[in-house]
């Protein structure tokens, strides 16, 4: 199944929804970075949110989520772009046979951040507490709060615990009320897919992005406005570790020659390492000592 990420209104309830299908970039994610089931699991959810926010986003306009936890999981980060460009990491990506449930790994509650960013200015941002112990359910609770966006998010997920960890779904859904909405019906439908049942048939068999929609606890018909193609994307170059490396004092760079004689630079959103040589090491650190760095 593509993924894919749709958006829409049921305009007789002024709700307006997403909803998205992400398993080959959340795919992509957990084999690049060769997490286990349970760190696979919790960035596949994140991934998953991220995605569903990227329908709001415009002007090279970018969100970076940081879920902080107390337990060995740490923390998770997920960026996304405009284009439903996302790419994420999680603190600890090898976390069995120590740990072996999600709740394990998150073991109490923590705080959640939210950075926008655009190409020459930073845009919104926001901290609240972590309370739910849910990925998906502690970001709305962000949104609603801190970016004042009443939210229902929900995210259900395939994925056998085999030893090659590959999912076969990774469901996403986002509500919220439009002007004209009424709150109280809005939040009877928040419970509804908040409820175990909802997330039990999200994880029973994969589902098109459209049948989650159709089977939403709303009366109305829903009105499909536009489609995307989510993908993991990370925008690292080599010349983007070069500007880092640019930016390193001079004893730095020496003691990098002096005791490896090379530089190896790993990005931490896709696992991609740059190598960097002698000659390369070198030559930077002739800039950096002349002052051209």
């Amino acid at each position: 199944m593509n993924d894919r990420l749709i958006r829409g209104v049921f305009p007789e309830e002024n709700i307006r929804f997403a909803a998205c299908q992400a398993a080959t970039l959340c795919n992509v994610a957990v084999s690049s970075h060769q997490a286990d089931w349970v760190s696979g699991w919790l960035l596949s959810e994140a991934l998953t949110c991220a995605t569903l926010l990227s329908i709001d986003l415009t002007d090279g306009e970018r969100l970076t989520l940081r879920w902080e936890y107390p337990g060995p999981l740490g923390s998770i980060l997920a960026d996304v772009d405009e284009n439903a460009g996302v790419r994420g990491f999680t603190q600890r990506l090898r976390l069995m046979p120590e740990v072996a449930t999600l709740a394990e790994a998150i073991s109490g509650q923590g705080r959640i951040g939210v950075i926008s960013s655009y190409p020459n200015r930073e845009g919104r941002k926001g901290m609240t507490q972590a309370i739910f112990r849910d990925v998906a359910r502690d970001l709305a609770h962000f949104l609603s709060l801190s970016f004042q966006v009443e939210t229902a998010l929900v995210v259900g997920l395939i994925m056998p615990p085999e030893e090659r960890i590959v999912l076969k779904a990774a469901v996403g859904l986002l509500l919220q009320p439009l002007p004209g909405c009424d709150p109280e019906y809005f939040d009877q439908v928040r419970q509804g897919v908040e409820r175990a049942d909802f997330r039990e048939w999200l994880e029973a068999s994969p589902h098109r992005p459209e049948e989650v929609v159709e089977n939403l606890p709303v009366e109305g018909a829903p009105s499909y406005l536009d489609e995307s193609t989510p993908s993991y994307h990370c925008h690292c170059t080599h010349a983007k570790v070069e500007a880092v490396l640019r930016m390193l004092e001079p004893e730095e760079l020496l003691d990098m020659l002096t005791k490896d004689g090379e530089a190896q630079v790993t990005c931490h959103f896709c696992a991609k390492n740059y190598a960097f040589s002698r000659p390369d090491l070198k030559n930077l650190l002739r800039q950096s000592q002349s002052g051209h760095a």
